[in-house]
């Protein structure tokens, strides 16, 4: 590669793997040589989205799905528009607080800290807080945390809602099995949504219903629009925030990917988002776990540029889960070698 060509190494984490960062350091670590490199950590509104925003961090108190207190991490974000506070669902109350909870305490876990967090940020000066709405324990439709907010008397302050999904309020219900929620509950968990619909349009006015992305989250998306949040794409949100359209423009080559690349994908997500701002005089690689034959097909249809790459079809399942970064770095230093 000459070094006046510009690689913008745009990186969504592979779940369980490697994080989103540790993709981008790896990748420039091993063929940062001949161009110059443009890395940008990515995500949609789950995991790894407050890692998006470079800023300080500091703690705040919050509960975790089941009512334990513990640490929440905040990154504050100054502007010329604005101080952003930056939080992320996972971090608060996401599964990792409880790597195998019973049906019992999933259908039971709670968004409380949520609004703890949301509440304590204040205290900080920022002007806006974004939450990333994914990855979340919790099937509670955000009842947890709109008590919460409700007995502070409200807001108080600018709130963004970050998706990364777009599924209404009741689309929340497909979710809650993942999350360990048994068959038998699924019926409790359709009743607590309905009953929290009727409860949040009363004291709000607002119907979340039928609105997209208020499923986000165990329907967490739907109490903060009912709180007064506004409901944002993640992936465009944290775009925004890294002026990634800007970057990617000035790019000859661009590199992204994400664990696996499914139908999901094509909706909002990281890969998706990343190629609709490329175009044909550019390189793109996606480089994912593993893929989906239909979704792959299905994004290429859509830019033909893309070429698409999975470790598991590459270098094997153990391989593939086992060593990721060196096989991400094989694949990404093999694709700028064949397009030099």
């Amino acid at each position: 590669m000459s070094r006046s060509e510009r690689v913008v190494v745009a990186m969504d984490k592979f779940r369980s793997t490697a994080s989103a960062h540790d993709l981008c350091a790896s990748i420039i670590a091993r063929v940062a040589s001949g161009a110059t490199f443009d890395a940008v950590v990515l995500s949609d509104g789950g995991e790894g989205f407050r890692s998006s925003f470079d800023g300080e961090v500091v703690r705040l108190r919050a509960r975790d799905p089941w009512g334990e207190w513990c640490d929440a991490p905040l990154t504050i974000v100054p502007s010329s528009r604005e101080t952003l506070g930056v939080l992320e669902v996972a971090e608060i109350i996401g599964r990792s607080h409880r790597r195998a909870p019973t049906s019992l305490e999933a259908l039971a876990a709670s968004s409380e800290g949520v609004g703890d967090a949301i509440l304590a940020s204040t205290v900080w000066g920022v002007t806006r807080v974004v939450v990333g709405c994914g990855g979340s324990a919790t099937s509670d439709g955000g009842e947890g945390c709109f008590d919460v907010l409700r007995r502070a008397g409200g807001l108080g302050i600018a709130l963004s809602a970050a998706t990364d999904i777009t599924a209404d309020f009741f689309g929340a219900l497909r979710y809650a099995e993942q999350k360990g929620v048994a068959t038998s509950d699924l019926r409790v968990v359709a009743q607590r949504l309905e009953r929290l619909a009727d409860e949040y349009e009363r004291e709000s006015g607002r119907d979340v219903r039928r609105v997209a992305r208020t499923g986000a989250a165990g329907g967490l998306g739907g109490a903060l629009l009912a709180a007064g949040a506004t409901l944002v794409s993640g992936f465009d949100e944290v775009a925004r925030v890294n002026a990634l359209a800007s970057r990617i423009d000035a790019a000859s080559t661009v590199i992204t990917g994400e664990g696996r690349l499914d139908a999901g994908s094509l909706e909002g997500k990281v890969v998706a988002g990343v190629c609709a701002l490329t175009s044909e005089r550019q390189r793109v690689l996606v480089v994912c776990g593993s893929q989906d034959a239909v979704a792959a097909s299905e994004l290429t249809r859509r830019y033909p540029w893309v070429r698409v790459v999975d470790l598991v079809s590459r270098f094997g399942h153990r391989r593939a889960f086992e060593d990721t970064l060196e096989c991400v770095g094989d694949t990404v230093t093999d694709f700028l070698a064949n397009q030099s």
